[in-house]
């Protein structure tokens, strides 16, 4: 009998080391939570909402080489910036824009701190654009947040999230390979999530762009999720 519990511990231990059944749970979660996003009637988010961040610590931890401290902080801060929104289209408020604030700029650091330099051309090629994303949007938003009572804390947030971005395109521009893609999809991610959550925040509630602003939210982190650990491992 304890050579059968054994057995199963090992082989459990084994299926999450692929990541395989967390990662399951993890999008099950997210799906779960984008669903009472739309239909808060039928599912309640009080618990869903709750779950993938530290869901997606777990994922990290059993599956990373070397730990990151600095990534653990993020997930720590996101989690609280979620807890101090409980829902985000109902109770909209500064404290938990300025943890998301400050997760997105520690993973800035994370980002920046393997590399020396980045050529200027390779900086002004993405700004560019990068600027264009941001700013079109901002514009028509910017009658809504002006009317909601955390006008700097939203600016503060888009423009952290936008150096975010900035930060993980660059890395994936100055070497393109399959671990730092996971970057350049995390960073459309996030920026996917923005389009979908400002236009619910600040021009009108639409159902389909709910459903996909968690979803995009949620798969940004766990992307970035995925390229710590390869990088851990020494995949390029």
């Amino acid at each position: 009998m304890g050579a059968f519990k054994d057995l199963v511990k090992e082989e459990l231990l084994e299926l999450f080391s692929q990541k395989k059944l967390a990662s399951l749970m993890f999008f099950g979660i997210v799906f779960l939570d984008a669903l009472g996003a739309i239909s808060p009637e039928y599912l309640n988010r009080k618990i869903t909402i709750f779950i993938p961040f530290p869901l997606l610590t777990v994922i990290y931890l059993i599956n990373t080489r070397k730990v990151n401290a600095w990534f653990v902080l993020t997930l720590v801060l996101n989690f609280l910036g979620i807890y101090y929104f409980n829902n985000p289209y109902e109770r909209y408020n500064s404290t938990g824009l300025i943890f998301h604030s400050v997760a997105y700029l520690v993973y800035c650091y994370i980002l920046f701190r393997p590399f020396k330099n980045f050529s200027l051309k390779k900086v002004l090629s993405v700004l560019g654009p990068l600027t264009l994303l941001v700013l079109v949007p901002l514009a028509f938003y910017y009658d809504g947040i002006k009317q909601t009572v955390v006008f700097n804390a939203t600016i503060l947030y888009v423009c952290l999230t936008a150096l975010y971005i900035l930060s993980a395109v660059l890395v994936y521009v100055s070497r393109k390979t399959e671990t730092h893609r996971f970057l350049l999809f995390s960073a459309i991610s996030i920026l996917l999530s923005s389009y979908f959550q400002g236009y619910n925040l600040f021009m009108e509630k639409n159902d389909l762009f709910n459903f996909f602003a968690v979803i995009c939210f949620n798969l940004a982190h766990y992307l970035l999720c995925c390229y710590l650990v390869r990088q851990s491992k020494g995949v390029s």
